[in-house]
């Protein structure tokens, strides 16, 4: 049987992925190379082109998941995980299958993993034979993702030669490259006429600028705007607790830099034929229109751009360097020199001057990504803004270690757009939901409150109305001059109560909206335990999440008289009700 199936598995090998943003998807793509270079073929496919009898069929599947928002599948997952749950399927439909998981999330929300360890648990429900545990992928490792599934991808194939007695020698090879592209010099009037637009209808919605206002002080050190954005004629329909995804541009002095760097020449055409590439880029365009809306031209590059630019280079020093890079054993040099200071694909161009030169553009898109969508909380109603919306963004600039300020793509694009700037968006629907029956307490400092001004503008009471859902927000600043948002907009709701945390307004300690929670313990248990308030937390995913959630744990203890074991199932009891939601990033 074991010889059986190693013959079985030689021939065919399927690799299906359920992806939002594409990080799953990629990590899917290196598995595919790792099967490759162990002389393995590999079949890769998006989960809902998986049926069931595909699936029954199969010897050897590897499944790679992110869990989006509060606990959901990707979309293009969500058709294969419905057939997945029908209650009448035989507990030994999979029993031919041998199979591997492999999350991929962010150990900060309070479902993390959440789809991943639920498909997993359902595959060995169905009879299947799990490889090795389930892999989890998790984005607050100071490595990220990607090091962690290194890690078990390793562990992945060791199982298999261990498990199905199989000889699976790691041969590294220079593999095709996934496209087959064109430069061009020129093209007919007509082809240009049709392609060289800035921004295509092959995008989901093309919109535009309305308003740009600057919402923190001109004192203060942090830039945070509120954006309008026209989505007149789009059929987009929202509701609070919604996001929007925007697609960025790179700025002119990088284009510049790229077009210089990988030889390319702006008045350049690029016809793509009938390479892979995504729906919303032209099949025809010019390097220009690529460089500044397409091409992610200041990505950090990863493990498998080094490991294929090893192929390129050809100073011996800078092919040491590299191929240390393209090695396990070397992620962490890997992460000094690229992550932790932020160093980005031009940057490394530019220190690596042998890979300038003998840079290969045939694999120019196997390594350089398109540029993915920025998702934000959007932080309007739409029963108040019909035909708009608006966000609510920090601009990202911080330092490292690197002479130039880092800048976040996506804010810094948006935060110098004047009106009538066109953006390419789409939306969807976010991890809260709101209930109409219960009051709602809302924890979101800093732009963390964008979904619950949405919420706000929605069911906020200008009348003084007894019937009014009552609604309760912890509101965290640095300052109340400063960058005390929507102070005025907020006074004029009669059933909102604003709570608010000022952290470096007080002489003596810093005050968060966690210690606004302690502070307020009986009025936050009065509303989550005998009012059945839905409970939601919003922003920054590194300590206050966590720490609102020992807030509510030590108010369960104190208030309701609880074990702190007892507190501590209390709040896990609102998480697994959905009555205690999280949006981090």
């Amino acid at each position: 049987r074991i010889q059986i199936l190693f013959e079985y598995v030689v021939m065919d090998i399927l690799i299906t992925f359920g992806s939002e943003t594409g990080t799953a998807e990629s990590m899917s793509e290196k598995l595919y190379r790792e099967c490759c270079y162990r002389q393995m073929s590999p079949t890769v496919k998006p989960m809902n082109e998986i049926s069931l009898t595909t699936l029954k069929n199969t010897k050897l599947a590897i499944f790679v998941c992110s869990t989006t928002g509060d606990g959901e599948e990707p979309r293009n997952m969500k058709v294969f995980w419905r057939s997945m749950l029908r209650k009448s399927l035989p507990s030994d439909l999979l029993c031919d299958l041998h199979f591997a998981v492999l999350g991929l999330g962010d150990s900060s929300y309070a479902k993390y993993n959440y789809v991943g360890k639920r498909l997993y648990r359902r595959i060995l429900n169905l009879g299947g034979k799990a490889l090795l545990e389930l892999g989890l992928g998790d984005d607050q490792h100071p490595q990220g993702c990607e090091y962690l599934s290194s890690l078990w991808i390793d562990d992945l194939f060791a199982n298999l030669t261990m498990t199905l007695s199989l000889t699976l020698p790691r041969e590294y090879r220079l593999l095709p490259s996934k496209f087959s592209y064109r430069i061009l010099e020129s093209i007919c009037r007509k082809e240009k006429e049709a392609n060289d637009t800035a921004l295509r209808k092959g995008y989901p919605f093309v919109g535009s600028i309305i308003q740009n206002d600057r919402v923190t002080s001109a004192d203060h050190f942090q830039d945070v705007r509120l954006i309008k954005l026209d989505i007149r004629n789009s059929k987009i329909i929202y509701r609070p607790g919604d996001v929007v995804w925007i697609y960025p541009q790179n700025s002119n002095e990088n284009v510049e830099r790229a077009g210089q760097l990988l030889g390319l020449k702006m008045d350049q055409w690029v016809d793509f034929g009938d390479s892979p590439i995504p729906s919303h880029v032209p099949k025809i365009l010019s390097v220009k229109n690529l460089l500044t809306n397409y091409l992610d031209v200041t990505f950090l590059p990863t493990q498998f751009f080094f490991e294929l630019c090893s192929n390129f280079v050809t100073d011996e020093m800078e092919r040491e360097k590299i191929e240390e890079f393209a090695t396990l054993e070397g992620q962490d040099e890997l992460f000094s020199y690229v992550n932790r200071p932020r160093r980005h694909l031009l940057e490394v161009l530019e220190d690596f001057h042998s890979l300038r030169e003998t840079f290969n553009l045939k694999y120019l898109f196997d390594i350089v990504p398109f540029i993915k969508p920025r998702g934000f909380s959007i932080a309007s109603s739409q029963t108040c803004n019909d035909e708009s919306l608006q966000i609510c963004m920090a601009v990202v600039r911080y330092k490292t270690n690197l002479k130039k300020e880092r800048v976040g793509l996506c804010s810094t694009w948006l935060a110098s757009s004047p009106s009538g700037t066109a953006v390419a968006l789409y939306t969807t629907a976010g991890s809260f939901k709101f209930p109409t029956d219960r009051p709602i307490v809302m924890v979101g400092p800093g732009t963390g409150c964008a979904p619950f001004r949405a919420l706000i503008q929605e069911r906020g009471d200008i009348t003084g109305s007894k019937d009014a859902q009552e609604l309760v927000i912890f509101f965290g600043c640095r300052h109340e001059r400063h960058d005390y948002f929507f102070k005025d907009e907020w006074a004029a709701y009669t059933n909102l109560n604003v709570i608010t945390a000022f952290s470096r307004d007080s002489p003596d300690k810093k005050v968060y909206v966690q210690h606004k929670l302690l502070e307020h313990s009986n009025y936050v248990w009065d509303l989550v335990d005998k009012k059945g308030a839905q409970f939601c937390v919003a922003g920054s995913s590194k300590n206050m999440p966590i720490q609102v959630k020992e807030a509510l744990i030590s108010i369960a203890d104190n208030e309701g008289d609880m074990s702190l074991i007892a507190a501590q199932q209390y709040v896990e009891s609102l998480i697994k009700r959905g009555r205690y939601n999280t949006e981090t990033w």
